[in-house]
């Protein structure tokens, strides 16, 4: 059927006379809308009409000519239909929120696009005739799809616009903030009168902001649950109260607490409890949000109540767990799971690319689906105005929450993007976005990065005389110019640092308004500021424009944005290798049997944090590694969980670790750990201590051997001198660096390079000598990473304990 035909509106938009205002409100957007693509005029009636473009809930029109199948579940609210039928076009939700979705899905596909928050990157296709025929019904995978939901500071008025427009608003509310300030505030007078309400901790019971409960307490309960009780009858309409605790530690110590269990058992009770008592009010389902984080991220030893939703962290995880261990422990416990995942922290990132993992589309395509595999129907992350490194992505996300299936569409979603925002530019802008969003290069450098943004850019200008499109790319030109300003301040000290400093404020300070950077953490938070650098009291983020001399609003003009451009590609020069990379196998077996020399053992830094990964080759008569570990170096960080191994092998059809440890406490201690196998040959040892620091002393009859590459660069801290092999025919020494301390000698014992000479980290190049090739070179006295790529990627202190890739080892071993 038609909805539009020349310009001209074929139908009327009805809705009944006693809609909701949101109702109204999302149909005279539609009508709005409508007329901007087709240019007819779509108005909005309330008089019963025979043929129109219905919009409303079930209630607005409950004597509708067709059958439904919505499914009423009520966490399952936000379902809506899109139907044509008999001369009309009808857009019915269960809910209001639904009656919004349904809209906004029905313009989307007519080809309305509001990819990032603001006008610029809103496309309304222009199509004088209208033609749709559907019959479909929808309804989200997950029920609540709050991510991205916005900085603190963000525009409240566009993220709102933003998320209605790609249909992530929700019916159902889950609140899972920090509750327990709350329960004090709303009951002074209790905790006031009870002192011994709050946590013990060591000899006191603090009453501060980020305070705990003494949980053994009857009378504590009591009171908590008396308060959820009392806020639900305060709004019997609300889907969810939260019970999550206050930040950081802190947690009771007393014997009573210490009886019920670990920090997640006694907030898991608490939550328990609250959701029995107001379930028990019979005024519909009632929730208790949890987030399963901090101290009480590990899993329980108790179950959770069918309505307590647990959003588990995917950062600040204590115990050692992964993601997927929470997901699986606290799943096990049967709670009702959500995620609290985290997009982008300025802290992580300070808005650059290739940082956050809302701008990195393998990990949303990956992790959306998954999480939601394993049970997972509420979302909500943490996230900031970094539109410019994480558009993309930010836009991608409510697509793939609605439909998780969008995950194996992602290239035509990308191609969408590329098309409707770029048009006749979207191939430069596909190779900008790739290394915006898609490259897996971990190691370019961030010039290399800019100098490729840039040229991108200037492609795309010349392919396109679109007014709209050339806004979208002044917008690109300006982020690309915070990083350039961004990457000089870093790299600079003393007064320089500063100078350079006062350019990122004010370039930040003036693009404010499109969205491209989380100018309020840059400007405003002394928090995310290093302290080599201030903001002079005059320049106060505080102070009016008029009086400050950093701040100004000028627009960019043409010139401007023209010259930044040209003076970006001129100052900025892309990374160019002399050498082509190689690929090598994992496929590893002793370099012993090259028959090479004997060399003078080098050395490593046994210490080290955070997950490590060695290979090991294991004999037939003496299948196990003992190894002397102490955990938690570094005293401070010892709340981070045991020492956690798995001994792997490719020979385990179940791909599964043939052998795990986790019996070392972060206590300073050494102990003895013995990893046992049923196979002989190649294992591969990972260990992850939660980054508080464990000495592993390995032992001297088995080879341990480190990799290094571009994708997985090395983890040793410290000094240390490695030997790593240089095949026969091999021309040049290639790879990356992070570290200016070093050198590199070959198999004769010369200098070949000498890393002091980099004036950052960067790549290298060596040319091999005469009669060099097929031996063993060495870095010296080196710190950081080495990344090879020209040579096999695997590093170890001597020929005994060093491992090769087969292949390797097979084309060489005959002329040794």
């Amino acid at each position: 059927m038609s909805v539009a035909v020349n310009g001209q509106a074929q139908l009327p938009i009805a809705v009944s006379p006693d809609a909701a205002g949101e109702v109204r409100v999302a149909a005279q957007e539609l009508a709005d809308t409508l007329s901007r693509i087709s240019g007819g005029s779509f108005q909005l009636r309330t008089e019963p009409v025979e043929a129109a473009i219905f919009v409303g809930t079930l209630s607005d029109f409950p004597q509708l000519p067709f059958d439904t199948a919505f499914d009423l579940n009520a966490d399952q609210r936000d379902q809506f239909l899109l139907r044509t039928f008999d001369k009309s076009l009808y857009l019915i939700g269960t809910t209001p929120a639904a009656v919004e979705c349904a809209v906004w899905d029905l313009l989307h596909r007519q080809g309305y696009r509001l990819f990032f928050l603001t006008d610029t990157w809103e496309v309304v296709p222009q199509k004088a005739t209208i033609d749709v025929a559907l019959n479909t019904t929808v309804r989200p995978d997950y029920i609540t799809r709050q991510a991205p939901r916005g900085a603190p500071w963000s525009d409240r008025e566009l993220v709102r616009r933003w998320q209605k427009r790609n249909r992530m608003n929700s019916s159902f509310v889950l609140n899972t903030g920090h509750a327990y300030g709350g329960i004090r505030r709303r009951n002074k007078q209790a905790f006031a009168e009870h002192p011994e309400y709050f946590a013990l901790v060591g000899d006191e019971r603090p009453t501060g902001g980020d305070a705990k409960f003494c949980v053994s307490n009857p009378g504590l309960r009591k009171l908590v649950v008396a308060d959820a009780v009392a806020q639900i009858k305060a709004k019997p309409t609300q889907d969810s109260i939260s019970m999550d605790p206050s930040d950081g530690g802190g947690w009771c110590e007393c014997d009573a607490c210490a009886a019920m269990g670990s920090p997640s058992d006694r907030a898991l009770t608490l939550a328990n409890e609250a959701a029995d008592a107001i379930n028990k009010l019979e005024l519909g389902p009632k929730y208790v949000g949890m987030y399963a984080y901090n101290d009480h991220s590990p899993p329980p030893n108790i179950k959770a109540h069918p309505r307590v939703v647990i959003s588990v962290a995917t950062s600040f995880i204590r115990g050692g767990y992964t993601v997927e261990e929470l997901v699986s422990g606290w799943q096990s416990q049967e709670a009702v799971l959500g995620i609290r995942d985290y997009h982008d922290v300025f802290a992580w990132s300070h808005d650059a690319p290739r940082r956050a993992r809302g701008g990195q589309i393998d990990y949303l395509t990956r992790t959306i689906p998954w999480f939601y595999e394993h049970g997972a129907r509420f979302m909500n992350s943490e996230n900031m105005d970094s539109w410019g490194a994480n558009g993309l992505g930010y836009w991608l996300t409510p697509q793939l929450l609605w439909d998780v299936e969008n995950a194996e569409r992602v290239d035509a979603l990308i191609d969408d993007f590329l098309s409707k925002a770029f048009a006749t530019a979207h191939e430069p802008m596909r190779e900008f976005y790739r290394l915006l969003n898609l490259d897996h290069d971990s190691v370019r450098s961030h010039e290399d990065v800019v100098a490729r943004l840039y040229r991108q850019l200037q492609e795309a200008t010349t392919a396109t005389t679109d007014e709209r499109v050339l806004a979208r790319l002044n917008d690109l030109v300006l982020y690309v110019r915070y990083l350039e300003l961004y990457g000089e301040y870093r790299a600079a000290s003393g007064k320089d640092r500063q100078r350079l400093f006062e350019q990122v404020w004010r370039h930040a300070y003036r693009i404010r308004d499109r969205m491209l950077l989380s100018t309020v953490a840059l400007c405003h938070r002394d928090r995310f500021r290093d302290r080599s650098v201030t903001v002079p009291e005059q320049a106060n983020y505080s102070v009016p424009e008029a009086d400050n001399p950093w701040k100004s609003s000028r627009p960019f003009d043409d010139a401007e944005l023209r010259d930044i451009l040209e003076a970006g590609i001129a100052a900025n020069q892309p990374t160019v290798l002399n050498f082509d990379a190689r690929v090598f196998s994992a496929d590893l077996v002793p370099a012993t049997r090259l028959g090479l020399a004997p060399v003078k053992p080098g050395r490593y830094d046994n210490r080290n944090r955070g997950r490590q990964q060695v290979f090991t080759w294991l004999p037939k008569d003496a299948r196990e590694i003992t190894l002397q570990v102490t955990g938690g170096l570094i005293a401070h960080y010892r709340d981070r969980g045991p020492v956690r191994f798995a001994l792997h092998s490719d020979q385990e059809v179940r791909l599964e670790a043939v052998a795990t440890d986790d019996s070392v406490p972060p206590d300073g201690e050494p102990r003895s750990v013995v990893l046992r196998s049923p196979h002989q040959g190649l294992h591969r040892l990972e260990w992850n201590d939660g980054s508080d620091m464990t000495q592993v002393v390995w032992p001297d009859d088995l080879p341990m051997t480190v990799r290094s590459t571009l994708d997985e660069p090395m983890r040793l801290g410290g000094r240390w001198d490695l030997y790593f092999y240089v095949p026969e025919g091999t021309s040049i020494v290639g790879g990356y660096s992070d570290s200016t301390r070093g050198r590199l000698v070959d198999g004769a014992g010369n200098l070949q390079f000498d890393f002091g000479t980099l004036d950052a980290a960067g790549y290298f190049s060596v040319n091999v000598p005469e009669g060099q090739d097929g031996a063993l070179w060495k870095f010296v006295d080196s710190r950081g990473s080495r990344m090879l790529m020209t040579v096999p990627p695997y590093l170890a202190t001597s020929l005994e304990t060093l491992l090769l890739p087969r292949e390797v080892v097979a084309a060489d071993q005959q002329d040794h």
